[in-house]
């Protein structure tokens, strides 16, 4: 029964971890007895729930020298200043540790388990409680006034059981999209510069490439609809409106969903109607995405978007444009000091490699099934994190309760 749990306050159930001063002539060390962590540790892959890698570390003798604090095993950490608290990242310590000042610390009573504490504090968004000023940030009295809903240790172990299985198949999901990103990558860059089977090749002004392939500018091959510029007026319903918000790496985000009146559809599409595969490419904030049209219905353009339409493969054009090289070379071409971005008359004199049409479709194809797999991945892991996000509101607040046998409730 509900009954069972304790409502209390955070402070009455863990102790308060300060960090430590960490000046910059202490910083560096490697292979030390102790890890000292910073907030940007905090962004390592292999620190996703528990800290395990730092980029600094100390011996007792700087700790001594620096009369800094060494944190328990299970002590729960996060930004609180800053940015960085704004992100709501929460940790656990792997080992005996020590963190910077940028960083609190929570270490668990025994009426909480460490675990059930991580869970509990990621439901908390600390930007509702951040103090006024120039620096967001938040103090002990904030942290120590947080309500808390407390069931008996035997279901906290039980509830951080279930968060923890979820946990674990993101961080699988993670590495076989890093893994996939990896191959990818380095298929794109085998395929666009060798190609398919050939043995011999030739330099040219963009590298060395197949005899067989052609080098050609992209206004040569390429018809470019630009529609930088001003803002149609929006509406909360009618035609979808395509900007380069939408543009991500390979593909159209659905966010945000913009729209502009059906109406006002001919009268603002006057610069070309865009088709169906037609490569996009946003011209700034970002520079460089690209993504193909994959919406069949009328779809409207504004913002930092030039439609790219070739006459030759598109899906190798798709490919062509993501990859390294072409990439460093508008990096290189690019003007702007806060903001980089490229000229549409800059743009199409950019050359690259054109494999015979045949040649095009296979190496699109092969291409493609990577990016279906990745795709496929990252759905997955968008579906175990709202998951994740459900299982805390209902399984941390008792709203849904777990099935605890006898067996575990004796422990």
């Amino acid at each position: 029964m509900v009954s069972e749990w304790k409502n209390c306050l955070l402070g009455e159930v863990v102790e308060y971890a300060n960090g430590s001063s960490f000046p910059n002539e202490f910083q560096g060390k490697k292979n030390g007895k102790y890890d000292f962590y910073k907030v940007s540790d905090m962004n390592n892959p292999k620190n996703s729930v528990f800290m395990i890698e730092a980029e600094n570390t100390v011996d007792d003798e700087a700790v001594a020298e620096l009369k800094a604090k060494i944190h328990p095993k299970d002590t729960v950490i996060f930004p609180k200043v800053g940015a960085a608290l704004l992100t709501n990242k929460r940790r656990i310590l792997s080992k005996p540790s020590l963190f910077d000042n940028n960083i609190m610390g929570l270490k668990a009573k025994k009426s909480i388990l460490p675990k059930y504490l991580y869970y509990f504090m990621y439901t908390i968004d600390f930007g509702k409680f951040v103090q006024s000023g120039a620096v967001p940030s938040i103090n002990k009295t904030i942290v120590d006034n947080l309500s808390i809903k407390l069931p008996p240790l035997f279901e906290q172990r039980k509830i951080a059981a279930i968060l923890s299985s979820v946990d674990e198949a993101i961080e699988k999901t993670e590495v076989i999209i890093e893994q996939t990103e990896k191959v990818k990558k380095g298929l794109m860059q085998q395929l666009l510069t060798k190609g398919i089977g050939h043995t011999k090749f030739k330099k040219t002004e963009i590298g060395e490439i197949p005899e067989e392939w052609e080098v050609k500018a992209l206004e040569n091959i390429s018809k470019f609809i630009d529609y930088r510029g001003k803002t149609p007026k929006k509406t909360e319903r009618g035609i979808r409106l395509i900007t380069a918000k939408n543009i991500r790496d390979g593909y159209i985000s659905d966010e945000p969903i913009e729209f502009i009146a059906e109406e006002d559809y001919d009268s603002w599409m006057t610069r070309g109607i865009p088709e169906y595969g037609d490569v996009l490419f946003t011209t700034e904030a970002p520079l460089g995405n690209i993504a193909q049209l994959n919406i069949r219905e009328k779809v409207a353009f504004a913002q930092r978007v030039i439609i790219i339409q070739p006459i030759i493969d598109k899906r190798f054009m798709k490919y062509v444009l993501m990859g390294e090289r072409f990439q460093n070379e508008i990096e290189s071409l690019s003007t702007g000091s806060t903001v980089k971005g490229i000229k549409s008359s800059v743009l199409k004199k950019v050359k690259i490699p054109v494999p015979p049409l045949e040649e095009q479709r296979r190496i699109g194809a092969i291409l493609e099934s990577f990016e279906g797999k990745l795709l496929t991945e990252k759905q997955k892991l968008e579906r175990l994190k709202f998951i994740k996000i459900g299982l805390m509101q209902v399984l941390l607040t008792g709203k849904v309760r777990v099935k605890v046998d006898d067996e575990v409730m004796s422990q």
